[in-house]
């Protein structure tokens, strides 16, 4: 039985003979209409498909343009792209093919313009890379100028920072982004051993050095410390130098330096963390140094410094109490502790060894921190048997910022 529908246009159709033909055309055309409005529609979303693709492609191109500029302004870059000018605001570096840099303002006439062949050619991205300014013109540093450990921009010291644009192409599709990034600036060191607290230095054995013993750089003080004279006590002979250029044996009201500000804006990068309680570890421990922090390789002398291939940063959080490392714990890079720190034992350390709390020197054995030590609270340097030795050595501060990772401070893109 047929619909009411199809019944009632039958009915109509009987009716009306000379209305068969044109119904039917307008049926057809009502088809073809569809049909081309199906064709239309596939077509313009093949057409935003195709679009969307490009524009994710030349997205990405600029992206990856960024990410080798980051790479090659890292210190140990394999094929780095080098700073002549860090003062100088006219200063450019591209990474891109000659007519590409040309186009975004490369001048191969000019000394302060540099370029470099991609690492990726087939992605198809041009960078820019320029020195960061102020409003005023100058440059602008990410360091800390005034001493307290604490990095801030500013105009006079520090890393330089970039700005670096990259701008990616795909299928005529262009887009740029742009980032803000900067090396890690090298720790602070205001001399050998810092202190916040009482310090007592013992034994003829223990040795506190301000020379720079591999770096070249200029020698510091033997103590910093903030409190007022008299506050740092020797007993049985200790020997505590500061040489060359004048540098005190001792410096007392120093600048006070924000120590945990110092541990937290590196042990987010640590590449060993771990969290204890009241904890002694010895060489072998679990996770601990047994886990393998670096084998410094020692001195002519104690009292010299040692020397070390690899870098790591070495986190502890103590809760609030204390770590204990004994019996020949040994590594490389920054040793960072929330806490007290018990040094017992034989125990060599290449790079700064960073504590919020105190430290204490307890037992037997040949300890040596070629670096520095910084103490935000007091220190007991006592050597009973072996030798006691902090080692300033400009080197061993540096080597463990300069080849981490570029910090990245913004990013945006440009449509």
């Amino acid at each position: 039985m047929k619909a009411p529908l199809f019944r009632d246009i039958a009915k109509l159709l009987g009716r009306e003979k000379g209305m068969v033909l044109p119904t039917a055309l307008v049926f057809l055309g009502v088809l073809a209409m569809l049909g081309t409005t199906a064709v239309v529609t596939t077509t313009t979303e093949m057409r935003i498909g195709a679009n969307y693709k490009v524009s994710e492609q030349a997205f990405y191109s600029a992206q990856a343009g960024c990410e080798e500029a980051r790479a090659r302004l890292r210190g140990n870059a394999a094929n780095p792209v080098s700073d002549g000018n860090p003062t100088q605001t006219q200063w450019r570096a591209y990474i891109g093919s000659f007519s590409k840099a040309k186009e975004k303002g490369y001048d191969s006439t000019t000394s302060m313009h540099t370029r470099y062949n991609s690492l990726a050619s087939d992605v198809g991205y041009t960078v820019e890379i320029r020195h960061q300014t102020n409003s005023a013109g100058n440059i602008l540093y990410w360091g800390d100028a005034d001493g307290d450990g604490i990095n801030e921009q500013n105009t006079t010291s520090g890393e330089n920072m970039y700005v670096v644009t990259s701008y990616g192409a795909a299928g005529g599709s262009n887009k740029t982004v742009e980032i803000e990034v900067t090396k890690i600036p090298s720790i602070t060191v205001p001399s050998a051993l810092y202190v916040e607290g009482t310090t007592i230095i013992q034994g003829s054995s223990t040795y506190v050095i301000g020379t720079d013993g591999c770096g070249g750089s200029s020698d510091k003080a033997g103590i910093v410390t903030t409190e007022n004279p008299g506050s740092v006590t020797f007993v049985g002979g200790p020997h505590v130098t500061g040489v060359g250029g004048g540098a005190p044996d001792i410096v007392y009201n120093g600048t006070d330096m924000d120590i945990q500000s110092i541990v937290n804006s590196s042990k987010g990068s640590a590449d060993f963390s771990y969290t204890v309680n009241s904890a002694t570890h010895i060489a072998t421990s679990l996770p601990g140094p047994g886990d393998g922090w670096g084998n410094p390789t020692p001195g002519a002398t104690l009292q010299d410094p040692s020397s070390c291939a690899c870098s790591n940063i070495v986190y502890y959080d103590t809760g609030g109490t204390f770590v204990q490392l004994s019996s020949g714990v040994s590594g490389c890079g920054i040793l960072l502790i929330e806490g007290d720190l018990d040094i017992n034992g034989d125990f060599s350390w290449y790079g700064p060894v960073i504590v919020t709390g105190s430290v204490v020197f307890t037992g037997g054995g040949n300890r040596n921190i070629t670096g520095s030590l910084i103490v935000g609270g007091s220190a007991v340097v006592d050597v009973s048997g072996g030798s006691a030795n902090i080692v300033y050595c400009s080197k061993a501060i540096d080597d463990h910022t300069r080849n981490r990772p570029l910090r990245l401070f913004s990013w945006k893109e440009d449509m």
